[in-house]
């Protein structure tokens, strides 16, 4: 009698702690979760597998795309294609409890495709330089990381808000080029600019990647020039570009040489990574 009576008193403890553990979790489209224990879960963006990763919880993450090379474990992470071709036979293979994805038109309906084949699709936010924070906080509760997350998600936002740090670009018209696209309005990017307390040329545009055209480029005049570049060959290639085409040979940035060139790995990541580009943008600011 005894014995039964401990044994219930056990089964009912485990029950309460299992049910004290288990949590609710809404995605960004307002669909809601609800989880005993953390997930373990897919992706095909980079952003999120960096994200995941930073909070702690890549035991949990079953496979990432073929583009994620940050960290450096990621790339030992099965191979699951990318947001324009999932794999969705090895996805399916893989049986993840959710499938990471941003709201956006192509995240839906990849999510779609996911869920006719029973893979549940989560949805974290659409682009945007302060829904990288809000995503970190939203991974954390989902994988019980809430303590790492929070930690990172705060930070993150501290820094991007900094007083000195957006008083660095002093107002002046800039552009962040990504070969023939700007960094517009609505871009992460663009609220890298912002961060910096510089004016986004491109930002009346009204898209956030707009190809710029010739006459756009010499009536915006910007003052400072960002490119993204891959090596230094790709530094070269720009400048001479520049100098040699007479629309941007015409801006101050050009004439002035305020060109400054961030590496495509921290400059095309909407993760907490971006902070790097940042600081690098930030100080080319503050000496110019």
């Amino acid at each position: 009698m005894k014995r039964a009576a401990l044994a219930f008193a056990c089964a009912a403890a485990f029950a309460a702690a299992v049910s004290a553990a288990a949590r609710t979790v809404e995605d960004a489209s307002g669909k809601v979760f609800e989880f005993a224990s953390p997930p373990s879960a897919a992706t095909v963006v980079p952003s999120i597998s960096q994200e995941i990763f930073a909070i702690g919880a890549q035991d949990l993450l079953l496979g990432n795309s073929n583009y994620c090379i940050y960290p450096e474990a990621a790339k030992s992470k099965p191979r699951l294609g990318g947001l324009l071709n999932p794999d969705y036979e090895k996805i399916a293979s893989f049986k993840p409890d959710i499938f990471l994805l941003p709201l956006s038109p192509t995240g839906r309906a990849i999510a779609r495709r996911l869920e006719s084949v029973g893979v549940r699709a989560f949805f974290t936010n659409p682009e945007g330089i302060g829904n990288i924070s809000k995503d970190v906080a939203l991974l954390g509760k989902v994988f019980f990381r809430d303590a790492e997350a929070e930690k990172i998600a705060r930070g993150f936002d501290a820094e991007l808000s900094s007083p000195e740090g957006r008083a660095a670009g002093r107002g002046r018209r800039a552009l962040f080029m990504f070969g023939n696209m700007a960094a517009g309005a609505g871009s992460f990017v663009g609220g890298l600019l912002e961060a910096c307390g510089l004016e986004n040329c491109a930002g009346p545009s009204g898209a956030p990647w707009p190809v710029l055209s010739r006459e756009f480029i010499v009536a915006s005049a910007p003052e400072i020039i960002f490119a993204e570049v891959s090596s230094s060959a790709d530094e070269s290639e720009i400048m001479r570009r520049f100098k040699s085409d007479p629309a941007w040979a015409s801006t101050p940035a050009v004439k002035g040489s305020k060109i400054c060139f961030i590496h495509r790995d921290i400059a095309t990541i909407p993760s907490p990574r971006v902070l790097e580009a940042l600081r690098i943008m930030r100080e080319f600011c503050a000496k110019n």
